[in-house]
């Protein structure tokens, strides 16, 4: 919820700065990324300053700033996307892990041009497996203008008592979740 809210925050203090939001299928963004990032203009009653255009999976602000949707399936797509005014200063990739390296490779390529905001690509994701590209590219070593915030489930304000409980009711029953999405560790699968 936090990249999707600081997404919307400086869409509104920033004139021309423009997002590219990605799943590795676009139609998971219209259930999951899309409606978030309408829920939160929603919640923060910014409505009036905001078009959204629910076939093309579109966000426009009145100051020019834009968000568009996309899927990685097709890379081909996202080498064409051009904003109404002003370049890509930002990509950010849900749940990255399902994505392979060169799709964010390919996705890092877009942010370029000339800019007055610094590109940014944020990857959002669960740590999965300790044999993730994710884990051997971002965590194994330092890596130059890169920021990690790593969250458990006892940083998010969204979920109640009950959810907490079924987290951590994983410790006993299975290992494997309760390193990934309660420790966010990077799991290790058992072999069978």
């Amino acid at each position: 919820m936090f990249v999707a809210q600081r997404i919307i925050y400086r869409m509104l203090r920033d004139p021309k700065r423009n997002t590219l939001i990605v799943r590795k299928v676009s139609e998971t963004n219209r259930k999951s990324t899309f409606p978030l990032m309408k829920q939160i203009i929603s919640q923060w009653k910014v409505s009036k300053l905001f078009k959204i255009n629910e076939s093309e999976m579109k966000i426009t602000c009145q100051n020019g700033s834009e968000i568009v949707f996309s899927g990685s399936d097709d890379p081909e797509k996202i080498k064409s996307i051009t904003f109404s005014s002003g370049s890509l200063t930002n990509v950010w990739v849900e749940e990255a892990s399902e994505l392979d390296e060169a799709d964010v490779n390919q996705l890092d390529l877009r942010l370029r041009g000339q800019t007055k905001y610094p590109f940014q690509l944020t990857l959002s994701f669960n740590p999965i497996l300790a044999s993730h590209w994710l884990k051997s590219r971002f965590f194994d070593k330092q890596v130059d203008d890169c920021s990690i915030l790593k969250t458990t489930y006892l940083d998010n304000n969204f979920i109640d008592d009950t959810y907490k409980k079924v987290l951590e009711s994983y410790k006993e029953t299975d290992p494997y979740y309760y390193m990934v999405y309660c420790l966010k560790l990077p799991g290790q699968l058992k072999q069978s």
